[in-house]
């Protein structure tokens, strides 16, 4: 059969479109290089692939490399989280284990970042029913939306619950076709991505809701994700499980010093942009004001999705995830994700079905245009300026790290995979803490007049910190949000200088 192969597509309004089938593989194509670049420029600019990130990319593949090396998390490791991440990187961690824990490291990080364009793709598919434009604008605006980008730039934990959520939504809307298997493996893929975040049970639930009457298929899948990653764990250590991975989230203290506009900034657009933004504007589109403003387009859109039936779902998993969001009692960067690909279909669809309500064809184009390129221009400039990641001067710590008989302790994790010495240490059965300062939100939280005390005037955090860093023969110490007080790091810091560069030292511990 000859001729150009084609897909009949409907818009917003229903109309068939007749969109060439290679258009729709250019379009995907694009839309995974660009989110994949981005991701990738993120991390490696200017630390490199190996680069100090986020900390809790190194708390995760310490978790993992722990594991593989038969330690369990909750009953031999405090684990804040659920144990999904920590079953995915372990084979990255094995890996790391046979060759060196920096390859491991750098290939868990690029799978992420290619987990991060296949949400871009995945977003776009989803969006695709609803025409090209929609697809379009679902794709690309994902790709450069910057909490995803941020999000997926490393090993964290929302690229695998977003992944989970959207083929939970994809498979929901394939039941259809297959009826038997559709929702079974929507519960399943939702499942899944609670066992990386709690929080991902609300996006769980709202699909559950949706599709009420495959309830029991959908509910079945998801118990069956949650007995396999959860259940092994529960019953080797119970109580530290549900104390840590529930009791202790729950108790996080609230973040006081950002209002809520600015986190409605963050996760609808850009919350850095007025650092690019000539000074006569800065006082127009403050974090206020930006919030404002985006949160009434926002709005628009989702009054347009709506109103098609087969969309709505895009639109409550949206203010679903808003709700969580403006709700949680802390907020970083990397939590906007939890909305980003519901925003960026709504953003699609709605603007698909506006387009549709006009005639013209030049008012259709230039719709369509001028929403797309605003969210370029709310996300790419700090796509490709914001630096995230800090140069860890190996060539000079990795050799006396090495020559290190001992164990070698940190407040970051990451610094032992970098140096290729976390592998060594946990055959060794050096202690390790994967996740340092969670002990501030277990055992060593400390409240004054009600209020939790900062971690450098923590006197039981301080005792407990300083007693496992000076646990083994050398210690280097570098993050900032660990607290320590200065008499902490006199104590920490009054072995001999084994090796140093910048503000990077490795001390030995004189016992």
């Amino acid at each position: 059969m000859s001729g150009t192969a084609v897909a009949v597509v409907p818009t917003a309004r229903r109309a068939p479109v007749v969109v060439p089938g290679w258009a729709w593989i250019a379009l995907l194509a694009v839309i995974a290089v660009v989110a994949f670049a981005i991701r990738l420029r993120l991390l490696v600019h200017p630390g490199g692939l190996d680069a100090s990130d986020v900390y809790d990319d190194g708390v995760y593949y310490a978790a993992a490399d722990a594991l593989v090396h038969g330690r369990l998390p909750y009953r031999d490791f405090l684990f804040l989280q659920p144990p999904g991440t920590v079953l995915v990187l372990a084979p990255f961690a094995w890996i790391g284990s046979l060759t060196r824990d920096g390859f491991g490291v750098v290939a868990a990080r690029l799978v992420f970042m290619a987990i991060g364009a296949a949400n871009a793709v995945l977003a776009a598919t989803l969006a695709r029913r609803f025409g090209f434009t929609a697809a379009v604008i679902a794709g690309l605006g994902y790709a450069v939306l910057f909490p995803a980008a941020y999000s997926e730039r490393s090993t964290l934990l929302e690229p695998l619950g977003t992944l989970g959520i959207l083929l939970a939504v994809l498979f929901a809307e394939r039941a259809e076709r297959w009826p038997r298997a559709g929702m079974l493996l929507s519960g399943l893929a939702a499942g899944a991505a609670v066992g990386m975040k709690i929080w991902y049970v609300v996006p769980l639930l709202v699909i559950g809701a949706f599709h009420w009457r495959r309830a029991v298929r959908y509910l079945a899948g998801a118990a069956i994700s949650g007995v396999l990653i959860y259940v092994p764990f529960l019953i080797a250590g119970p109580e530290p499980m549900i104390r840590e991975v529930v009791l202790d989230q729950l108790g996080r203290p609230r973040m006081t010093t950002q209002p809520l506009v600015n986190r409605l900034a963050s996760f609808l657009g850009a919350p850095d942009l007025r650092r690019y933004l000539p000074t006569s504007l800065d006082g127009l589109l403050g974090p206020h004001q930006l919030g404002v403003v985006l949160a009434v387009v926002t709005l628009v859109c989702v009054i347009a999705t709506l109103t098609l039936r087969d969309a709505r779902v895009h639109a409550v998993l949206l203010a679903a995830g808003a709700v969580v969001l403006l709700a949680s009692p802390s907020y970083f960067l990397h939590y906007g994700v939890l909305t980003a690909p519901f925003l960026a279909i709504t953003v699609g669809v709605g603007t698909a079905r506006l387009v549709g309500l006009l005639r013209n064809t030049a008012a259709r184009t230039a719709l369509a245009a001028v929403v797309l390129l605003a969210v370029l221009a709310l996300n790419v400039p700090v796509d490709v300026t914001k630096r995230t990641s800090e140069w860890v001067p190996t060539t000079v710590l990795r050799p006396a790290a090495q020559r290190v008989q001992g164990c070698i302790t940190t407040d970051d994790p990451h610094i032992l995979a970098a140096l290729d010495v976390l592998s060594r240490d946990l055959e060794r059965g050096c202690p390790l803490w994967p996740d340092v300062t969670g002990w501030t939100y277990d055992r060593d939280s400390t409240k004054v007049a009600g209020q939790e005390a900062p971690r450098v005037q923590n006197l039981p955090w301080q005792r407990d910190v300083a007693a496992y860093l000076l646990s083994g023969d050398a210690v280097i110490v570098h993050r900032p949000s660990t607290g320590l007080s200065p008499a902490t790091k006199r104590l920490v810091q009054a072995g001999p200088v084994l090796a140093r560069s910048g503000d990077w030292t490795l001390h030995a511990v004189e016992h």
